[in-house]
């Protein structure tokens, strides 16, 4: 049974769920609020599925993957642009099979921007609710079930999700499907659902008001400040950057609340286990222009995803870049983040007793003023140089 073998490597893409015939799997939430398999030894009847079809203990691979062509794209449609995460790829992707009359499978907030889940759709409205980035996870269940169905009637669907999650669907699916295109993102870790519950938790309380839109990586400042824009129902807002944001500080500076499972992910690989790839296209110089809407990076692992791709270029920009360039700026593509025990542990046992930002604020002084020192030692190496410069001239 998974839950005897899996341990804290579970990803928590809560396939076994949906592939157990018996239902007998259930998922229990830790003090971390991460979920993990539980199964029911009265139901369960040894047949051994959730073991053999587990993601993470076997390692899935795409025998039809190679090396990853890469592109920087980005949409044409200039509002959807600034309204995306990077560049608008995702949206591309998912108009493409919207005008296709197909399905998109991803990742939507809850009604009351706490939680999210992974729903399928077929409307631009649906698409609305879908693209940005949510930096916690998602709930899977049910999901694999749903995008089986439909390809079984013959519909396409366009599937995106954290590479175990498409590593999960292609190990529940056991068989290739023309009508699908899996499509992953270049994901540095995922963070703990109850994090972020703390974090609207701590700014409703602030505002005296509910949460009526919550945006990751919003572009008022531009794409490179990583903003986080909150907007309340008494119409105040919050706005916080890669410098003042909580949530971004203890996530990209001191990996606080990842999952356990992301320090050792199993599929940071090449070849990928997806069709497609994207993700922020860092490190690539460019335009202002450019630099304030952001810019994605594509990768086409398969053939399937390389006739997708060509298919979506009528909605985008694009251009053929080395993958070295695009793996000197987003890291992430392969290297695990690494994060600290003992402030994590402590982290997840104040959580429910201080607020977020404080907490966070606290656990990293010592990481702050570091970071600090850093950059007063950087500005003043570069105004000795910008002096000497002038001197000689």
């Amino acid at each position: 049974m998974v839950d005897e073998v899996i341990g804290k490597e579970c990803c928590g893409c809560k396939m076994c769920g949906d592939l157990c015939p018996t239902d007998a799997i259930q998922f229990v939430t830790d003090q971390e609020g991460f979920w993990y398999p539980q199964v029911d030894s009265e139901k369960c009847v040894k047949c051994g599925l959730c073991v053999k079809k587990c993601p993470v203990l076997n390692e899935t691979v795409n025998p039809n993957a190679f090396m990853p062509d890469v592109y920087c794209a980005w949409i044409l449609d200039e509002e959807i642009r600034m309204k995306s995460t990077s560049g608008g790829a995702y949206s591309a992707l998912a108009l493409r099979m919207l005008d296709d009359g197909g399905y998109i499978a991803g990742c939507v907030f809850s009604d009351d921007w706490k939680s999210a889940k992974h729903v399928i759709g077929n409307t631009r409205a649906d698409l609305d609710k879908i693209f940005r980035t949510k930096y916690f996870q998602s709930d899977t269940a049910g999901i694999y079930r749903s995008v089986r169905e439909l390809l079984d009637q013959g519909e396409r669907v366009l599937f995106c999700g954290c590479p175990c999650q498409n590593a999960a669907l292609r190990e529940y699916l056991g068989k290739e499907y023309e009508n699908l295109v899996q499509c992953d993102f270049i994901c540095r870790g995922i963070n703990s659902p109850a994090a972020h519950r703390a974090n609207v938790r701590e700014l409703e309380k602030r505002y005296g008001s509910e949460v009526s839109f919550f945006n990751f990586k919003n572009k008022s400042a531009g794409w490179t400040r990583l903003g986080l824009l909150v907007k309340f129902k008494n119409g105040q807002q919050d706005f916080t950057d890669r410098d003042t944001s909580a949530w971004t500080k203890g996530y990209i500076n001191y990996n606080l609340f990842m999952r356990p499972s992301c320090e050792r992910c199993h599929f940071k690989r090449l070849p990928r286990v997806s069709d497609l790839s994207i993700g922020d296209f860092w490190g690539l110089e460019s335009s202002p222009e450019n630099m304030k809407k952001g810019m994605s990076v594509v990768m086409v692992n398969t053939e399937k995803g390389r006739r997708y791709y060509e298919r979506t270029l009528p909605y985008i920009h694009s251009e053929p870049q080395d993958f070295q360039t695009a793996l000197n700026g987003n890291g992430a593509i392969r290297i695990c983040p690494k994060y600290y025990p003992r402030k994590r542990g402590e982290f997840f046992r104040c959580i429910d007793t201080e607020d977020f930002s404080k907490l966070v604020t606290r656990l990293n002084r010592d990481q702050a003023l570091k970071q600090s020192v850093h950059r007063l030692l950087s500005r003043g190496k570069h105004a000795v140089k910008k002096i000497l410069h002038m001197q000689k001239g």
